[in-house]
């Protein structure tokens, strides 16, 4: 476990880990003027009482200028919400004003993390959309010529052959909707990265089959089972005929 300094603690409203925000008890009792042992008591009698708090309150351990160690806790804007609404509200009008301007002041702070991790993540989602772009591009190029490799043996309908591997891979990452694939506009981070593996998957069982001259319809079957089996490794269920 790594222990932060009280230092480090104090230094932002808001920090993010990942993409979860959170403040600390330390930064609440030190904006509010309230002692940190009463924001610490507070907390573990509401999460006593309150089981579904638990979620809202991770506790952890810093150390101070003389190195000794000391409990906090971090909390989600949902914690740091629930413990103001459980802290009472100040008796004159100045005491008020302050406890609304220190509200106001986490407030922000937490959106303005939001909106930051938001942009991010759609700066990676448009990253992300464009290399699925590119691996999209590069297997029907592929198809193509496994459509010419279908037909020199045979098939009369090796046209389709777009149709059914898209099928294929959108059936297996269960993307379809009425059994229609799913737009890539409406995919999220992680299934346009799932549908990019799964497009160089079908684009090299292609490849690697063609060069061994592997009969047509063994292709598409090698594909599908690859597909089933990455489905499988990322724990997603395949949609069945």
């Amino acid at each position: 476990m790594q222990i932060i300094s009280k230092k480090e603690l104090e230094a932002e409203i808001v920090s993010v880990r990942g993409k979860h925000m959170f403040t600390n008890s330390l930064k609440y009792s030190e904006e509010f003027k309230q002692t940190h042992r009463d924001i610490l008591k507070k907390i573990n009698s509401l999460t006593s009482e309150y089981k579904h708090t638990l979620k809202w309150f991770k506790k952890e351990y810093f150390i101070n200028e003389r190195n000794r160690e000391f409990p906090y806790y971090e909390m989600t804007r949902d914690g740091y919400i629930f413990l103001i609404m459980q802290m009472g509200r100040a008796k004159n009008k100045d005491s008020r004003d302050l406890f609304v301007e220190k509200q106001t002041k986490f407030i922000d702070a937490f959106n303005k993390m939001e909106q930051m991790l938001l942009q991010q993540q759609n700066t990676e989602w448009v990253e992300s959309r464009s290399q699925s772009k590119i691996a999209r591009r590069e297997e029907t190029d592929t198809i193509q010529k496994f459509i010419e490799y279908a037909t020199e043996q045979g098939s009369s309908k090796a046209k389709f052959y777009y149709k059914h591997f898209t099928k294929a891979t959108y059936k297996a990452l269960s993307l379809l909707e009425r059994k229609n694939p799913l737009t890539r506009d409406t995919l999220n981070l992680m299934q346009l990265y799932q549908l990019v593996v799964a497009e160089n998957i079908v684009k090299n069982v292609i490849k690697n089959a063609m060069v061994e001259n592997v009969f047509y319809k063994d292709i598409y079957e090698m594909s599908k089972e690859a597909l089933d089996k990455y489905a499988e490794s990322i724990n997603i269920k395949a949609i069945k005929d």
